[in-house]
């Protein structure tokens, strides 16, 4: 049963009937009106946030906010660096050839207003902390003891670079998060947390979208400890937060190579960051960065191309390819992936090197189902936000350091969301479950206590 206080309730009603004026838009309207819609919509999704109050936090970091905001945030800002030409040149041609911008705001609006639903339909849901593998069981192990064998294995494994390091590292950082969470006051607790991300960043300069993923359990972890109020310290908080974050994004993407200005570590890359900021080419880099301007590209560009007949529905082709991913393509023809299918149609000699351009998973379910995937949107949210509020009751009752691979599943979530396939997502999932059996093995041996005759 759903029950809402006045308020939220409004604001639901207003974010319905922008979906139902929206499919009234010209497609002229559509094209002046498309950043505003975006922003309006956000606005509003914030406004619910703190109407729900104690609930607020909760709403804040669900899958459903995060996968609706992810979008709304990118087409905002995409929108606007294309309209205003920030944009590398190479990506006009594409934006420039769009006729469908009515079609495309009306679907993105009503699927979005659906995600959000799809959280509310769970408010009451969680799934049984019996049914859920544990493994073997660390909770028992000397708080202390797990920590410091936990933290060792993080430093030996940060330099290591082999395939899928890159989930055995998140997964002992979340690890060691959890036991900090547990443990520490809230300044001792920021001070580790900000540690173990820069051991993170140091020796994965090439993975800022995994160490900017880790925050999400951080914020999960510490979520009991969080009110939202609207103040001007909250506004302070976040503008300081928000800046840092950028600030470091820039370094580490100035590292990578960006701006030409070759350095060897994080911290020459940081002594550069307001001189790129404040150069021409700035603005087409950091959309290009943060991965506004592909978002929002291929995002909708999927949807054009489906409308003018460049592509073919695939009619839940891309949800049952996870099912065919431990056979060779030698006894079988596999399934389309979401990515893949695009990427071919939209630039075939980039996906022959093996390049591809992810799509959001509102465009995926677009790819395969159409308007019908209006339908099918809110049950395949309600399993994540189901497995979300379990994860969240697991922190509470302080039995999460067991099931911290749930941690790792809800920040990998963010890379579905973006667009890289439920076939990743369940690869990264399988290798995972992997690892954390063989951390658990491991911390056993490390903590055994040594008996010796003499």
């Amino acid at each position: 049963m759903l029950r809402f206080e006045k308020y939220p309730l409004v604001i639901l009603i207003l974010i319905f009937i922008g979906v139902v004026v929206s499919f009234f838009f010209t497609n002229d309207f559509a094209f002046v009106f498309e950043g505003y819609n975006y922003l309006i919509f956000q606005v509003l999704l914030f406004s619910l946030v703190f109407a729900l109050k104690d609930r607020g936090v909760n709403f804040l970091l669900s899958p459903s906010f995060i996968a609706v905001s992810y979008v709304n945030i990118n087409f905002w800002l995409g929108s606007y660096v294309f309209k205003t030409g920030n944009v590398f040149t190479k990506l006009l041609p594409t934006f420039e050839a769009w006729e469908n911008y009515d079609h495309r705001i009306f679907f993105f609006n009503a699927i979005n207003f659906l995600i959000i639903l799809s959280y509310f339909l769970t408010i009451n849901l969680r799934l049984k902390r019996r049914k859920l593998p544990i493994l073997l069981d660390i909770k028992r192990i000397n708080p202390r003891k797990l920590f410091v064998a936990t933290a060792i294995l993080f430093l030996i494994i940060s330099p290591l670079k082999f395939s899928f390091s890159i989930v055995l590292k998140s997964l002992l950082a979340i690890i060691l998060f959890v036991l900090i969470s547990q443990r520490y006051s809230l300044r001792k607790r920021i001070f580790f947390y900000a540690l173990i991300i820069f051991i993170f960043v140091l020796f994965s300069t090439h993975s800022k979208r995994e160490a900017i993923f880790l925050l999400l359990p951080i914020f999960l972890l510490e979520s009991y400890n969080i009110k939202i109020k609207l103040s001007v310290k909250l506004f302070l908080k976040i503008f300081v937060g928000s800046f840092i974050l950028l600030y470091a994004i820039i370094a580490m993407s100035i590292l990578r190579g960006y701006g030409g200005y070759k350095v060897d570590n994080f911290y020459d890359a940081s002594g550069h960051v307001f001189d790129y900021m404040t150069s021409h080419f700035f603005m087409p880099a950091i959309a290009n960065n943060l991965e506004i301007s592909s978002t929002y590209l291929h995002s909708n560009n999927c949807i054009e191309y489906l409308q003018d007949g460049k592509m073919d529905y695939l009619l839940g082709e891309t949800f049952i390819k996870p099912l065919f991913i431990f056979f060779p393509r030698s006894i079988i023809t596999k399934p389309k992936s979401s990515i893949g299918y695009y990427t071919e149609t939209h630039d075939p000699g980039f996906r022959a090197k093996g390049g591809s351009f992810p799509i959001s998973i509102q465009s995926e379910f677009y790819l395969n189902f159409g308007v019908y995937s209006l339908l099918l949107i809110i049950p395949f949210f309600m399993i994540f936000n189901m497995m979300y509020k379990t994860i969240l009751v697991m922190i509470k009752n302080r039995e999460i350091i067991n099931f911290a691979y749930a941690l790792y599943i809800y920040q990998v979530f963010l890379s579905l969301v973006r667009g890289s396939g439920l076939d990743i997502f369940l690869v990264y999932t399988i290798f995972l479950l992997f690892f954390f059996f063989l951390y658990k093995i491991s911390i056993k041996v490390f903590t055994m206590p040594l008996h010796v005759k003499v």
